[in-house]
């Protein structure tokens, strides 16, 4: 059995990162959560579900200010988010 580290950091915020579906009905039955200290949790409306599968979401490209007709790069330079 896989032994599990509990993470002593606290849970201050969370943001849905995809939604949980029912396999069967194809119901959107939940929100899985990524909370602030890397924790991951489902959030179930009616209870949680075992037949079910996760679809992370679409996010519309970001538009130009300049011209909205056209999509800004979602390219982004990540180095300076380097862990401390």
């Amino acid at each position: 059995m896989e032994e599990r580290i509990m993470n002593t950091k606290p849970r201050l915020t969370g943001e849905p990162i995809m939604r949980i579906l029912c396999k069967t009905s194809e119901n959107l039955v939940g929100y899985l959560y990524q909370w602030n200290n890397g924790d991951v949790q489902p959030a179930w409306f009616d209870g949680a579900m075992a037949d079910v599968r996760y679809e992370p979401f679409i996010q519309a490209p970001e538009q130009n200010p300049v011209d909205p007709k056209i999509p800004r790069s979602r390219q982004q330079d990540l180095t300076h988010l380097e862990k401390a």
